[in-house]
């Protein structure tokens, strides 16, 4: 997609919530069938480790981090996202 969310799925970020997220995410995105929008606009992908432990659950925009993310502030990016 033209939009790469990378969401941690680490120990850390797992504990903290990500797997919750990552779900959020996908349901927000209409993502039942596959990791890229219908329209190619966003692509969700799961990675091992984004080295911010300390912010867990945390995430990437296209290179930009995103820690301690809950589902409002996952709302808020996906908002922003739809705004661009």
């Amino acid at each position: 997609g033209r939009t790469v969310i990378q969401v941690c799925r680490n120990l850390s970020c797992t504990l903290a919530g990500a797997e919750d997220i990552t779900g959020y995410l996908r349901e927000e995105l209409g993502l039942a069938g596959g990791d890229t929008t219908a329209d190619g606009a966003v692509t969700l992908v799961a990675v091992e480790c984004l080295g911010n432990c300390d912010n867990a659950p945390c995430l990437q925009v296209d290179g930009v981090d995103h820690g301690r993310v809950t589902k409002e502030r996952a709302a808020a990016l996906i908002r922003e996202l739809r705004g661009k």
